[in-house]
């Protein structure tokens, strides 16, 4: 099933290439963004994950969505970066993943710009067009942490900025790319050695997550008792290297500006 995963996100992210014009309107929330590529591709790729798994039901950003069971269920983004496709900025990405049990089983995420697909299969490794994915071995002080800002919701803008200049003035550097799958992918290849973003949705990261593990990483949702898949949360993820000390300064920051689940559960209702 991961080849044939494989196979359906290249094409997919041929199309997203093709793609010339297209038409843009918002949804709820600040510069936040759909196009028709992604409602096109989104059809694509519901059309053929049904075919590839016709018992599993089917969860993407771009329609209305019934609660995640234990049932076989694909979670998809058909393009995780619309901004960034809007502006030409070669970083989106198309993200697929197959949960069961509420657990991803098996993740793919196609950089068309780049001509790199990324997968996973659970206990069977992370690999990168075939060749298998090398976690980072830098240590916090010589680390590149990626972060996203989670850019729908304003209230969260200033604890972001201000977890970013903590690793900043830590790590070796920063890296904002648009992308959080794109980022998930990243860390797993050890072209970042740490992730954080404080509110991302399950398409964000059903991919990622089983990237970054079964390339030997560290992913977490540290405001849930347990990952949950079906809730908008806090994630991270880190190389082994990075994960105990990159951890312990973005709970820190997440006390100090008084965010918690509940928090979020607010954020996210309104």
């Amino acid at each position: 099933m991961r080849q044939a995963l494989c196979d359906i996100l290249s094409e997919a992210g041929k199309e997203l290439l093709k793609a010339r014009s297209f038409s843009v309107s918002e949804k709820e929330g600040h510069a936040n963004y759909v196009t028709d590529v992604d409602k096109r591709l989104q059809d694509m790729l519901m059309e053929k994950l049904h075919a590839l798994c016709p018992e599993a039901r089917f969860i993407g950003e771009e329609r209305t969505n019934q609660k995640l069971t234990a049932e076989p269920t694909w979670v998809v983004d058909p393009i995780d970066g619309t901004t960034n496709f809007i502006h030409d900025y070669h970083c989106s990405v198309i993200s697929a993943a197959l949960l069961v049990d509420r657990v991803p089983q098996v993740g793919c995420i196609c950089q068309p710009y780049l001509h790199e697909v990324y997968s996973a299969e659970r206990g069977k490794g992370a690999l990168v067009n075939g060749e298998p994915m090398r976690i980072g071995r830098h240590d916090l002080d010589h680390a590149l942490v990626g972060f996203g800002t989670s850019p729908y919701q304003a209230a969260l803008g200033q604890p972001t900025m201000d977890i970013a200049l903590a690793f900043l003035r830590r790590a070796a550097d920063i890296r904002r790319c648009g992308s959080a799958a794109a980022d998930l992918a990243y860390v797993a290849l050890g072209r970042q050695d740490v992730f954080f973003e404080l509110n991302l949705k399950p398409w964000d990261i059903a991919a990622g997550s089983l990237l970054v593990t079964e390339a030997g990483g560290v992913f977490d949702m540290p405001l849930l008792d347990a990952p949950d898949y079906d809730t908008p949360t806090t994630m991270f993820a880190a190389s082994p290297v990075c994960a105990g000390p990159a951890k312990d300064i973005l709970v820190q920051l997440l006390r100090e500006h008084g965010i918690d689940q509940p928090y979020l559960d607010r954020l996210n209702e309104k």
